[in-house]
Parts: structure tokens; C-alpha cells; sequence
């Protein structure tokens, strides 16, 4: 009997059809297919992307990596090896030589770029979060002084690319052409620790007049901003702490984020409030001792924004903190159908707070949670080698590994205060899904969990997220399921887990 081959039919596909595939995979990836048979050989130099990791985080020069291809001669491989122009250069390298960098930027930008995402790294703080409110020693909203002027500058071509949609930079010097700016391809800008002197980041972004997406992370430079670009549809400001006033000068804007300390009373001048659905609130200072009246600027941007279906708010210390004045402009959100709560959870009273503030959502759909835990200040010296870059890390808030979950041993009765289970919550009575992110199953987030789901009658699914750092992974969720299926008000309601991200 004879026995058919099977056949190859992915290989007979075209040469276009198959780079287009590749397309979607890394550089690393993408090339290692040349060696599936000689039909592959040379596909990989039809795909027009570079995308590279460099695995080193220690010093550049040393035994400190055991990769088998250095890393600079990979990328100018990868660069020469392409039978087209770039399209999406994708690198993240970590010291770069400078004669080396200056050739892989001048080849890729020669016709055609689309898209120039570049994370620099180097040996000594360029990771730390600049946050005057963060837990290192040394938390300040600006570089040290022995960083100024130490990032790699720009280079200038990228400035005068017609074909550039997307430019990423992280951790770079931004050095704008004396003859200014043009990029009327633009789309999306990404700006992350960047140096740069005053007024250099404005420049920049009037000269990218059809953009739609910005974002602003870590600018110390950025003190008053100008967006005049109709098109722009995203904004995000996230810990540029020396803003003091932003105009946006936006016909469509839709999705907004502000992470910063508490803003000024003119602080936003947005053209029309009215169009955005997806908002972020992150107040990065402590809230205790602030009066009603300092919160009144970052409320009114909430009420302002009458049709967001989308709402996430980060208050520290505790979750729903001053919700008495946050509960006031949720009255303005007729068409709230998600709401992101995080922060602490430590008493009874955080867990009336999040009750009360759920008051004046009558619509909504789903509701997030992301409880968080106190974690102590590491030494100067931790923060400079672990290259923490996170948000839990600038923050403060981790796993704190002696906090034992009442799980981790027998069960015991959870007991929801009368106060709290007399409350009286509309939404609850059409809330379809409740995410539980980072749950631990400390005492707070259990009552809170219990009221929730004892409470929600029309619920459909309840998702658990893990923290990372659990084990015993498969019995917890089985202690898990047990108890949060005892309480639900609706028993068609499903109980599913996550992944920690």
C-alpha cells in the first residue's frame, strides 16, 4: 500500500502572501524560518520590518551575556539583509555604539519609514520614573543633574520624513532641527523620559499637524502645550509634573488620560469635553489632608465630559478617596458603562466608600477593582540596579509577601457591616460583569467581593485575576470558586480567572 505524501500547502502560497505572514512576527523569529526548507529561504528578506530586543541589562562591556550573535551586528544584518526599504523599525538596544546607531537610523529613513519605535537604554537611572511622588530616595519630577544632557540625541532626518505615521522615543535627547519640523504623515506620537530644552517638545508637535494620538510620559521639558491638530482623537499626559496649563484644540477627542498630582483650576482647555467616551484619572499625590475644594479642578474635568462610557479612577491612598466629591460628578455621566476603580482597600470604611460612589452609576455594565498593598521604600541602591520600570514600582504599591490571605488557611466567616449591607445600590441590579484584579483575598477585599455578588442579581460573570507571585495556583482557585459561588445572588453566574499581566 502505497503512502501519500502530504502536501506542503502553506509553502505554496506566493512570496507575498508569505512575507505578509512573517510580517507579524519579530526579526529574530522571521528569519529563523529560513531554515524550514529552501522554499523559506529567502522569504524573510521580503518583510520590511526590523524588530529587536537586545537581552543585555547589565554593562555593555564585560561577561555579562551569553548570547550567541552580538547584538549590533544582528540589527546591521537584519538592516542589509532586506531586499525592500524598512517600513517599521522596531529596536530596543541597550547602549548602542554611536557610529553603528548612526548608520541603521540613516539607512532606514532613506524612503519609505512608517513607523520608528526606539527604546534606548543605558547603565544608571534612565529607568527611574521621574514622579516627585514615588518611593525612591531620591523622587523628583526631573532628571539628576549628572543626567542632564546624557541620552542620545535625536537624530534629524526623522524630522523631515513625509512617510512617518508613528514615531515612538523612550529615553532620548530631542534635538529639533533649526529649520523646524515637517511630518504631515503623523499620526501617532510617543514621548517617554525625553530631555529637552523649553519648548522643544511644542515645536515638535506643531510641526505634526494631522496627529491623532499623543502621548506625553515623563517630560520634565513640557510646561505649557499647544495641540492644534483637528484630527487628534488620544491624549495622555502621564507624570509631567511641570505642566502647568494644556490646551486641545480637538474636534474629535476621544480618549483622554491624566496621571500627574492634583491639577490647577485652568490646567485643561479641551474644545469640546462633550465627545470623550474613555477617561483615566490617576492622581500620582496622596489625597490625605487635601480638602473637597483642591479635588473641585480634577472633578470638574469629569463632569465636563458628559457622554464617557468609560471611566477609570487611581486615588491614593484608598480606592474611592473623597468619594463624596467624586460621587458628585458621576451624577453628570448618564452614559457610564464601565468603571476601573484602584487603590488601597484597608477598612470597612474604603469598601462604604466604593458603595457610595457606585450610587450615582445607575447604568453601569462593568466594574473593575484593582485592590493594592502598601509595600515600604527600597534602598538607593535596589533602584538602581532592578531596573524597575512599572507603575506598582514608582508608586509604591506590591505584593507584600508577609500578608497572609484568610484562604491561605482554614476559611472563616466574612462578615459585611450593617452600614454597608443596608446600602442601597441600583446598579448592582444590572451590573452583567465584575473584574477582581490583583485579589488577594485579604479580609477588605472579600467583604467588599461578598457585598458585590450578593448584591448583583443580573450578574454573568465574575473574573479573578491573581497576583503573579501565588502558588498552589490550581487549589487556590478551587478555594476561590467555592467561596465566591456560595455568595452570588444569580447562580448562572461564572466564575473565571486570568493570567497576572
Amino acid at each position: 500500500m502505497t503512502i501519500m505524501q502530504r502536501r506542503d500547502r502553506l509553502s505554496d502560497l506566493p512570496d507575498a502572501t508569505l512575507a505578509r505572514v512573517l510580517y507579524h512576527l519579530g526579526s529574530v523569529n522571521a528569519t529563523v524560518t529560513s531554515a524550514l526548507s529552501r522554499r523559506w529561504r529567502n522569504v524573510h528578506a521580503a518583510v520590511p520590518v526590523v524588530d529587536l530586543v537586545d537581552p543585555k541589562k547589565g554593562e555593555r562591556w564585560g561577561n555579562v551575556s551569553r548570547q550567541k550573535t552580538c547584538f549590533d551586528h544582528q540589527v546591521t544584518a537584519v538592516i542589509l539583509g532586506k531586499d525592500l526599504p524598512t517600513r517599521k523599525f522596531r529596536l530596543d538596544a541597550f547602549y548602542p555604539p554611536y557610529d553603528l546607531r548612526d548608520q541603521w537610523f540613516a539607512i532606514v529613513s532613506v524612503s519609505g519609514l512608517e513607523e520608528f519605535d526606539v527604546k534606548l537604554r543605558y547603565w544608571d537611572h534612565s529607568r527611574r520614573n521621574l514622579c516627585p511622588f514615588g518611593t525612591h530616595p531620591k523622587a523628583s519630577a526631573d532628571f539628576d543633574e549628572e543626567m542632564r544632557h546624557s541620552f542620545t540625541a535625536t537624530p534629524p532626518h526623522i524630522f523631515r520624513c513625509d512617510t512617518l505615521r508613528r514615531l515612538l522615543l523612550t529615553n532620548w535627547t530631542l534635538d529639533v532641527p533649526a529649520g523646524g519640523v515637517s511630518m504631515p504623515s503623523l499620526e501617532t506620537l510617543f514621548l517617554k523620559r525625553i530631555m529637552a530644552e523649553d519648548g522643544a517638545v511644542q515645536r515638535l508637535i506643531s510641526g505634526c499637524p494631522n496627529i491623532a494620538d499623543l502621548t506625553l510620559e515623563q517630560c520634565p521639558s513640557v510646561k505649557r502645550l499647544v495641540v492644534a491638530s483637528p484630527r487628534l482623537d488620544s491624549f495622555a499626559m502621564i507624570c509631567c509634573h511641570h505642566a502647568s496649563h494644556v490646551v486641545l484644540q480637538a474636534e474629535r477627542l476621544r480618549t483622554l488620560r491624566y496621571k500627574g498630582g492634583l491639577p490647577g483650576e485652568n490646567f485643561f482647555s479641551i474644545a469640546n469635553c462633550g465627545d470623550v467616551l474613555a477617561l483615566t484619572i490617576d492622581i500620582c499625590e496622596s489625597l490625605l489632608g487635601k480638602s473637597a475644594s483642591a479635588v473641585v479642578p480634577i472633578t470638574k474635568v469629569i463632569t465636563r465630559c458628559t457622554n464617557v462610557t468609560f471611566l477609570h479612577l487611581h486615588l491614593r491612598p484608598t480606592m474611592a478617596f473623597h468619594s463624596g466629591a467624586f460621587t458628585r460628578a458621576l451624577r453628570h455621566l448618564p452614559h457610564l458603562r464601565q468603571l476601573a476603580l484602584k487603590g488601597l482597600l484597608d477598612n470597612d470604611e474604603t469598601a462604604l466608600s466604593v458603595s457610595t460612589l457606585l450610587r450615582n452609576t445607575p447604568n453601569l455594565d462593568v466594574l473593575s477593582l484593582i485592590p493594592l498593598r502598601p509595600r515600604p521604600p527600597k534602598p538607593d541602591y535596589l533602584y538602581m540596579f532592578d531596573g524597575s520600570d512599572d507603575d506598582s514600582s514608582q508608586n509604591g504599591y506590591e505584593e507584600n509577601k508577609k500578608d497572609k490571605s484568610a484562604l491561605d488557611g482554614e476559611d472563616t466567616y466574612v462578615h459585611v457591616p450593617k452600614i454597608l449591607w443596608g446600602t442601597r445600590v441600583e446598579c448592582l441590579h444590572r451590573l452583567r460583569k465584575i473584574k477582581l484584579l490583583n485579589y488577594k483575598g485579604t479580609p477588605n477585599e472579600r467583604m467588599l467581593a461578598k457585598y458585590l455578588l450578593s448584591k448583583a442579581s443580573a450578574l454573568e460573570q465574575c473574573s479573578i485575576t491573581l497576583p503573579a507571585n501565588k502558588t498552589s495556583t490550581e487549589d487556590r482557585r478551587r478555594k476561590l470558586t467555592k467561596e465566591l459561588s456560595y455568595w452570588r445572588a444569580n447562580k448562572r453566574t461564572r466564575i473565571s480567572y486570568k493570567s497576572h499581566v
